[in-house]
């Protein structure tokens, strides 16, 4: 079917469904850096004397020590920093897996681990996003050859 213009309609065209689909995804991606460029993680202890904020380029990005917490063991005071270190992290992710599922949703690379069904499915997607037009151009190629006798 053919628009009004007299140009093959987008849906028609596995080109431009390819061109739309990059943009969409590019756009996507845009949107992703931005949102995870501002994210930090976040843990505060139990006594709200130490606070810990990660970054994903920088684990202990923020410390907040209350002067307090040094009457505490040095040991003592480790365990807790590596334990707040390790809860901000986690925090962190779970904010990126978050803003990735509400950016990509079920096209998302997380809505794939684990399900390899769903994997599966989005192979196939691919496969055939790409195969079509490829078979449609060689079809054109191979018409072209034989009306040019080459």
């Amino acid at each position: 079917m053919t628009a009004t213009t007299g140009e093959p309609a987008a849906n028609d065209n596995p080109m431009a469904q390819i061109a739309a689909r990059m943009r969409e995804q590019m756009a996507q991606g845009d949107e992703l850096r931005n949102r995870l460029a501002g994210l930090t993680g976040r843990a505060v202890s139990d006594d709200e004397q130490i606070e810990v904020v990660c970054t994903a380029d920088d684990p202990a990005h923020e410390l907040r020590i209350d002067p307090r917490v040094m009457r505490r063991s040095s040991v003592e005071l480790a365990e807790l920093l590596q334990e707040l270190i390790r809860s901000a992290r986690a925090d962190l992710q779970r904010q990126t897996t978050e803003a990735v599922r509400e950016v990509a949703g079920d096209l998302g690379p997380q809505a794939l681990i684990g399900n390899p069904a769903a994997a599966q499915a989005k192979l196939a997607q691919l496969n055939e996003l790409v195969s079509g037009p490829m078979r449609q151009s060689s079809e054109l190629l191979e018409r072209l050859r034989r009306q040019l006798s080459i």
